[in-house]
């Protein structure tokens, strides 16, 4: 069905296009609830006016196809009514019927069409006898197909045309069809193939529908005008409320504090972004109270810097000429419209040889290059340059678009990390340390410094590449890479020169990254010398100690003596007089000489181990309690004469650790000499009873450690100074009574076993010194570390 486009279709189109025109005439100045205003205003309208043109263009549709129905049923209506007439061959009962119709209301005409197109019946007598022809609207659908159909649809057999006298009208067309009373009747006969007698055509006028249709459309506009009406006014008072008037007052404050009143208030009790904005000012007006000097130094500093956009932007014709440029260019340089590029910014006399803008007018693909310029103030400048082509209607490239992002500063960066690389490598290359780079993953040395190359003896290049075992002592090859590879420090670890010397060193391990991957950065620190020097000082420190024993060894060797002395004076005695003694006597006698004899020769042996230096310090399992005890043995007497009681609280079946029993023994003294002279002192002072006079000796064994532990009821330690006992050099002792070196060396050796020594302060309490020490593990080595 073809019909012409309504009039209400092209309503408001002018209107819409002169919104959008001043839409796009809005200035950048234009407050921004107007903008949203603007916005939403264009978006509801569009979408109101889409919604009102899709139901008139429903509305329509409905009422053409209300429209084809009614003239469809008035058509069958005619027919079942003239079927009788025809039937009997009632030619005017049939033309009445025909004129009757045609009297209807809204119908313009009906007329009943023979095959040939010849007007039979009509309901204007003077269009009988009329004939149209079969090429027709009302004809061809029928003579232009073989076999003729027996239905047509809807669509195929109505038109909308306007009339002459400018009203719409619907003209429908209804074959009659040939049926089997037709066919066989006597007074006339039809073909039985033959499927169309004829066709009824009737014309109806549309102007009832078209003023319904009015009426709707009329009623529809309205509605959606009222619609639009309060929406806009519920969007502008919304917009005013939450956004404009919040905004205008806060432009009112900020232009107060621009006048440089800074006594400012703000209250706008809107929690949402522009409350907190509102907070924010609030905040700033306080801030910029205390610094209003110095903003005012530099407004206009700031000012430029946030100013423009942050690139440069010029548009260029085909000779390089500048047609348009933006505002930071025109602030970077003296410039006007019609200079050439290379000239205006670019310090050069002709174009770039591999200019940007020429590529992309030869190939209209966008082209990125790096440049280097000069600003007005004669400043040097290095630009990332983006070029894209411009199009005029017809597709052709009529200028190219030059974009610069200022790099200056990633230049002056890149130049930065070189400088920085370069120290980088001196302080690399020249610590006094060796240090190692090494790959994370298989340990392969990646880099080393000179000191390295020094220390091990080989030359850099040797080095690289090759695993970090080759440094160690083959025997220490794997746990030390193991260990390295885990990141934590070795200490005292036994290394290997390139000659095959040997020497100790401390190594701590940081885990970094280079190149994205994962490395380990490794200062080796050469302790050989370290490490004789303490043996020297441990040794200085045993023979001190031994001196400090003088006097408990002297007795203790006294009292076999005084034996000895006895039995060689029974001797005598029995000899002057002449006697021998019996044979009952000289065994006793000489049990005793061996008894005392032996136990001197312990007491010296004791003496002579304890003060020998050791020619290698290896661990091995010890039982603490032994250890103890062996301690214990060298002022058992000392303790005695001076009335200090000992007291064991030793656990059976302590499991051993991994030590070295000699230097073990040492801390042990030297802890038993401090309770010694902290009772001494304390009892110097003020009475003592037996209870003042005790020093505890306690042994306990737990999951994966041994503990031991002395305490005594002597002076105590301050707590002022408890975090300072183990420093070298310190002590509380008067001059000449005291080191210093006691508490230092035993803290060094306990910590050399892979355990922990720690003082509980207790001023005027005494003191309590616990030692814990990692369980031998069944590897033979201590079960918290591996030491080396």
């Amino acid at each position: 069905m073809a019909a012409t486009r309504p009039a209400w279709q092209c309503r408001g189109t002018h209107g819409r296009a002169v919104m959008i025109t001043r839409l796009s005439r809005l200035r950048p100045g234009l407050p921004l609830a107007a903008k949203i205003m603007g916005c939403l205003v264009v978006l509801v309208l569009g979408l109101g006016v889409f919604l009102y043109k899709f139901n008139m263009h429903s509305f329509s549709e409905l009422a053409e196809k209300n429209a084809d129905l009614e003239a469809d049923r008035i058509c069958e209506t005619i027919k079942s009514g003239a079927s009788s007439s025809m039937m009997r061959n009632e030619r005017g009962e049939l033309q009445t019927i025909v004129a009757r119709a045609g009297r209807m209301e809204g119908i313009s005409g009906v007329r009943i069409l023979n095959k040939e197109g010849l007007v039979m019946f009509a309901s204007r007598e003077t269009d009988v006898g009329e004939r149209w022809p079969t090429g027709g609207f009302q004809c061809a659908s029928c003579h232009e197909r073989k076999p003729v159909p027996a239905f047509l649809e809807m669509e195929e057999r109505t038109r909308i045309e306007e009339g002459p006298d400018g009203e719409r009208h619907l003209t429908i067309f209804s074959p009659i069809a040939n049926d089997e009373g037709c066919a066989t009747a006597s007074c006339h006969f039809h073909r039985p193939e033959e499927k169309v007698l004829g066709v009824l055509v009737l014309n109806m006028a549309l102007r009832k529908q078209k003023e319904t249709l009015e009426a709707l459309v009329d009623a529809n506009t309205l509605s959606l005008c009222i619609f639009l009406a309060g929406v806009f006014a519920v969007l502008y008072a919304v917009l005013y409320i939450l956004i404009q008037r919040p905004i205008r007052a806060m432009i009112r404050v900020t232009r107060r504090i621009a006048d440089g009143e800074m006594n400012c208030t703000l209250n706008i009790p809107q929690r949402d972004e522009l409350g907190e904005l509102a907070d924010a000012i609030g905040l700033m007006c306080r801030e910029i109270s205390s610094k209003h000097g110095e903003i005012n130094n530099q407004r206009q500093l700031y000012q430029k810097l946030f100013e423009g956009v942050p690139c440069i932007i010029t548009v260029q014709d085909r000779d390089f000429r500048l047609l348009r440029y933006n505002q930071t260019f025109s602030d970077l340089f003296h410039v006007s419209k019609g200079a050439y590029c290379y000239e205006a910014y670019k310090g050069r006399t002709e174009k770039c040889p591999q200019c940007p803008v020429e590529k992309t007018f030869q190939d209209g693909q966008p082209h990125f290059t790096e440049e280097t310029g000069v600003y007005k103030d004669g400043t040097s400048a290095h630009w990332i340059v983006k070029t894209s082509p411009l199009y005029d209607e017809e597709g052709n490239i009529t200028a190219a678009m030059e974009m610069c992002l200022d790099i200056t500063p990633r230049k002056r960066l890149e130049e930065e990390l070189r400088k920085s690389d370069r120290k980088y490598q001196d302080i690399f290359n020249n610590i006094p340390n060796a240090l190692f780079v090494i790959d994370a993953t298989d340990m392969t040395i990646l880099d080393v410094n000179r000191s390295t190359a020094m220390l091990y003896g080989y030359r850099r290049g040797e080095l690289i590449g090759q695993n970090i075992r080759l440094i160690f002592h083959p025997e220490e090859a794997e746990s030390g890479a193991t260990t390295l590879g885990l990141g934590q420090a070795m200490y005292r670890v036994r290394n290997q020169a390139k000659d095959g010397r040997m020497f100790n060193v401390n190594i701590i391990t940081a885990i970094s990254e280079s190149d994205d991957r994962k490395v380990l950065l490794a200062t080796a620190t050469d302790v050989t010398e370290r490490i004789r020097a303490e043996r020297q000082m441990v040794q200085a420190s045993k023979m001190a100690t031994l001196g400090e024993m003088a006097t408990g060894v002297a007795h203790e060797l006294n009292q076999p003596l005084a034996v000895m002395q006895m039995v060689a004076n029974l001797f005598l005695r029995k000899l002057e007089r002449g006697q021998l003694p019996d044979e009952t006597t000289l065994r006793e006698m000489a049990d005793k000489l061996r008894n005392n004899v032996e136990r001197s020769t312990r007491i010296i042996n004791h003496m002579r181990e304890f003060g020998r230096k050791p020619a290698t310090q290896d661990a091995q399992p010890v039982d603490l309690n032994l250890v103890i005890q062996r301690a214990f043995d060298f002022f058992s007497q000392q303790l005695k004469v001076r009335g200090i009681e000992v007291v064991f609280d030793l656990a059976e079946e302590l499991p051993p650790i991994m030590a070295d029993p000699n230097r073990l023994e040492q801390v042990f003294m030297n802890l038993l000499l401090n309770a010694r002279d902290a009772i001494e002192d304390k009892c110097a002072n003020a009475a003592c009873g037996p209870r003042d006079r005790r020093i505890t000796l306690r042994t306990r064994a737990r999951r994966r450690t041994v503990m031991a532990e002395v305490a005594d009821t002597g002076v105590g330690i301050p707590r002022e100074i408890a975090s300072r006992i183990f420093e070298p050099f310190f002590t509380t002792k008067q001059v000449g009574k005291g080191t210093g070196l006691g508490l230092s060396i035993s803290y060094g050796i306990v910590q050399d076993f892979g355990g922990t020594i720690h003082a509980r302060p207790r001023s005027g309490q005494g003191a309590r010194f616990i030692m814990v020490f990692p369980r031998t593990g069944a590897n033979g080595k201590n079960g918290s570390r591996d030491h080396h």
